[in-house]
């Protein structure tokens, strides 16, 4: 059966090949080896660089916008290596859903990376992203590319975590008329115009052409209020049925979600333990509510830009 494909840093999967000869054992990386299938890949290794190695980093020319990847002592140029290899290795890549970076490496990282002025002046002129990584967004714009660093992020993780499923489904479905069912509020949390475009569409849409309406779609970043919206639109098939008692604690915790002290999965619980009850298959059986396996939940958050 076929599993979300995901290209990661190896130096996350806990192999020691960064400059100072260490790795990391990355939570999420690990949490996501049973459900995935992880390739790794080292640029820095791969373009013949040592482990332990001296330290590389890019530079831009003082009066040109031009970007070299150079050794800070011996001031090597690895610019062309670096993108030969980039090109080589993005270019044969087939059916990819994802890459996990590591965040600030001068090759894998993503807006985050320091750029200094050309020679040994450690003046740091701006962020940006590492070889490898600018190669890898300029090709693969249409899926989740993410650091390690920003998927601490309870929504940043969620989000991914949404997607690269979501991406996977699609992929290996037989029937897209069912696939959209399954996924039409899940859809809409994304973008609800262009989904109800597609609820016309359906039917007579070519596969390819509908993965690219998903890619569209998911490439529009969640709104917290467009989220509630959907959770509030279907509560009211049951709030006729439910006693006085019940709506005041749903609406107590839509408010305590407005306020972020409840992530966003309580008003998901209690809105699936409603269609439980009423037997509302029409909704149990929408990927909005568990979009993806349910060991990989986790409220865990490093409390920057937190939006549950």
């Amino acid at each position: 059966m076929r599993k979300p494909k995901i290209i990661v840093s190896r130096c996350l999967d806990f192999q020691k090949c960064r400059y100072d000869g260490q790795g990391f054992n990355n939570k999420i990386v690990s949490s996501l080896k049973n459900h995935t299938d992880i390739i790794t890949v080292c640029p820095e290794v791969e373009i013949g660089l040592s482990v332990p190695r001296e330290t590389i980093r890019i530079e831009k020319h003082k009066n040109k916008d031009i970007y070299k990847l150079v050794q800070t002592s011996s001031r090597g140029d690895f610019t062309n290596i670096m993108n030969e290899f980039s090109e080589e290795f993005i270019g044969n890549l087939t059916d990819i859903d994802a890459f996990i970076l590591k965040g600030k490496s001068p090759s894998c990282g993503i807006k985050d990376v320091k750029i200094y002025n050309e020679g040994n002046d450690c003046a740091i002129i701006n962020n940006g992203n590492g070889f490898f990584a600018h190669k890898v967004l300029k090709k693969f714009s249409n899926i989740p590319v993410e650091n390690e660093g920003r998927l601490t992020n309870y929504s940043i993780r969620d989000d991914f975590f949404t997607k690269i499923f979501l991406i996977n489904n699609m992929k290996k479905t037989d029937n897209i008329t069912d696939f959209h069912k399954e996924n039409e509020v899940l859809l809409k949390s994304y973008d609800k115009e262009k989904t109800t475009e597609l609820d016309v569409l359906i039917e007579n849409i070519k596969r390819d052409d509908y993965f690219n309406y998903i890619y569209e779609i998911i490439s529009t970043k969640r709104k917290k209020e467009l989220k509630l919206n959907i959770i509030k639109d279907i509560f009211k098939r049951y709030e006729s049925n439910l006693t006085i008692d019940e709506i005041k604690m749903f609406k107590k915790l839509v408010k305590s979600y407005e306020d972020s002290k409840i992530p966003f999965s309580t008003l998901c619980v209690a809105i699936r333990m409603y269609a439980t009850r009423f037997n509302d298959k029409q909704i149990l059986n929408q990927t909005f509510f568990s979009p993806y396996p349910d060991d990989l939940v986790s409220i865990s958050d490093s409390g920057k830009s937190i939006n549950l």
